[in-house]
């Protein structure tokens, strides 16, 4: 499979956009007899109408959604809408659109849709592939549902993707597909055939606050006691301050880790969404297993970036078993928290990754409000999970 990433700065006259898109992909690609294509853009930018006349001009089912910002091997990139299209001989693209997600049951549309998205050839090399999920942000139920549900449909199937995002209040985030733009629905493009995916996920690890406690009543994303006492006096046992107006912005620094006992998994990061007083609970963007073990971690900017470093050698390294596939292109799935503790080096992460890239791969990324991605490969089978400020790389 071939690929190739093209960046236009236009945000106000969307036809510009799409010419100058078009332009640098056909520049770099030699279509083949399948393709698709994958936008991810400001939220400035229209994406139905140019999602739309991509779709045209190139032929193939664009998906698409807003991020924060996007990454490419120019670092981080604002103010910018980048195209990403695959294309080969050998593989085939299925396009599908889980829509409507805040009425009726969502998960029997996200089943229905990575239904949609398998190939209808069955053979064995057909059903080799991967997912790309882009998801909307701000929905009432937990992350954790796309992967999950994925996996009853999709079996061992790798994913990886993320939530839409925005300029950090997320009431702009949205999705598109080929014409048509989104608040509740996930659109996916499967990838089946000739493709080796490999992957590699990073949290940061290194700095606890070292008060492990037991989630001892949990439901789903809320959190209601930890060890014998309220969430809200745990964070305050912390010194932390809880009467705060916005605590996704409070507690960026501040993830929680959990990790499962005689368990293999890679554990979990957890960003807090909200908190409720009335009843010492706290939210967050992900499921939050009733008797995992909890810590709060410490993050700057070192941290990430040590992050982001060690998941790109662990992507080439897992490159190198593949030696005779050509990969193309890096996507990368990071967290907008990431973004916000870097800081006024907003760029750094970007730039990190990027001096890292091969020659002759390009890089394909965006800051998401949390990443789907495996985390967990054992007797090949493959485990996805939603994680939250962690950074994974999809090498294809």
């Amino acid at each position: 499979m071939q690929s190739a990433v093209a960046v236009s700065y236009e945000l106000d006259d969307t036809a510009e956009a799409a010419r100058e898109l078009v332009a640098a992909v056909k520049e770099r690609l030699a279509f083949k007899k399948y393709a698709a294509g994958m936008l991810l853009c400001d939220a400035d930018t229209d994406g139905a109408t140019l999602t739309g006349a991509l779709r045209d001009a190139l032929g193939i089912e664009v998906a698409g959604m807003t991020t924060l910002a996007a990454l490419n091997e120019d670092g981080r990139l604002t103010a910018a809408a980048m195209l990403t299209v695959f294309t080969a001989d050998d593989c085939l693209f299925r396009v599908a659109l889980a829509d409507s997600l805040l009425q009726g049951d969502h998960e029997r549309k996200i089943a229905r849709a990575g239904m949609d998205c398998l190939p209808q050839d069955t053979s064995a090399d057909a059903a080799r592939g991967l997912l790309l999920a882009l998801c909307p942000g701000g929905m009432p139920f937990s992350g954790d549902v796309y992967p999950d549900v994925l996996a009853r449909v999709l079996t061992d199937t790798p994913v990886i993707g993320g939530a839409a995002s925005d300029d950090y209040d997320y009431a702009r985030a949205r999705v598109f597909l080929s014409g048509e733009e989104y608040k509740d629905a996930a659109a996916f493009i499967g990838i089946w055939g000739n493709v080796r995916p490999v992957f590699s996920l990073r949290h940061v690890t290194s700095r606890f606050a070292e008060q492990i406690r037991r989630v001892t009543r949990s439901d789903g994303n809320i959190v209601y006691t930890v060890g014998d006492e309220t969430f809200i006096h745990y964070l305050e046992g912390f010194g932390l301050k809880t009467d705060v107006p916005d605590p996704l912005l409070a507690f960026t620094s501040y993830p929680m880790m959990l990790i499962r006992e005689k368990s293999e998994e890679v554990p979990l990061m957890r960003h807090i969404s909200g908190l409720n007083h009335a009843d010492g609970s706290g939210s967050f963007f992900g499921n939050v297993p009733e008797g995992a073990l909890a810590n709060m971690c410490l993050i700057n900017k070192n941290d990430i970036l040590s992050s982001c470093r060690d998941s790109m050698n662990a992507l080439l390294e897992e490159a190198k078993l593949q030696p005779d596939y050509d990969y193309s292109t890096i996507v990368c799935i990071s967290c907008c928290g990431r973004a916000v503790i870097l800081g006024a080096d907003a760029g750094a992460e970007g730039r990190a990754a990027a001096e890292m890239l091969p020659e002759g791969l390009s890089l394909a990324g965006a800051y998401c409000l949390g990443e789907i991605s495996p985390t967990l490969w054992k007797g090949g089978k493959v485990s996805n999970r939603f994680h939250n400020c962690s950074i994974a790389f999809c090498m294809l």
